[in-house]
């Protein structure tokens, strides 16, 4: 889905936390794994195209302090080349985290994923998506992140 000029985009409130998710039509909202940590919402467009929202404490921190420690438990799970960037995300400055998910046995790169960072008061919310395509993937990715509300 590298052109998304004519796409249909449909909201996905995420009730209980004030958001709003913006995905392209035909996208399916799926509960969260609790195992997986403080995520409330996945969203899948099908295969090789998920996303995961997380809400987490800020405890006073900036969004660029919480993507630092998101990085380091990231990077204690083995992802590796992390680049950051300064971006906008809910209508808010915020942080895009870059990395490396998956290599394959010669190293060579098979799977990247970014994280946008945002605080609201004392909540910070994380958008994840990934791709094995990332070249075509990442316009989609930028998108879904302009798209995402904080409502109240």
């Amino acid at each position: 889905m590298s052109d998304l000029s004519n796409a249909t985009w449909q909201a996905i409130p995420i009730v209980p936390y004030g958001a709003v998710l913006h995905v392209p039509a035909g996208w399916e909202a799926l509960p969260p794994v609790p195992a997986n940590g403080p995520e409330i919402l996945r969203a899948t467009g099908g295969p090789g195209r998920n996303l995961i929202v997380f809400k987490v404490p800020a405890k006073g921190m900036t969004a660029a302090q919480v993507a630092d420690t998101a990085q380091e438990k990231l990077e204690a799970h083995g992802y590796d080349d992390f680049t950051r960037t300064e971006a906008r995300f809910a209508g808010q400055p915020g942080v895009a985290l870059d990395f490396v998910t998956r290599r394959d046995s010669k190293g060579t790169v098979i799977y990247q994923t970014r994280e946008y960072f945002t605080v609201r008061g004392n909540a910070a919310f994380v958008l994840g998506m990934g791709s094995a395509t990332w070249e075509e993937h990442l316009p989609l990715i930028e998108q879904i992140a302009d798209r995402f509300e904080l409502t109240d």
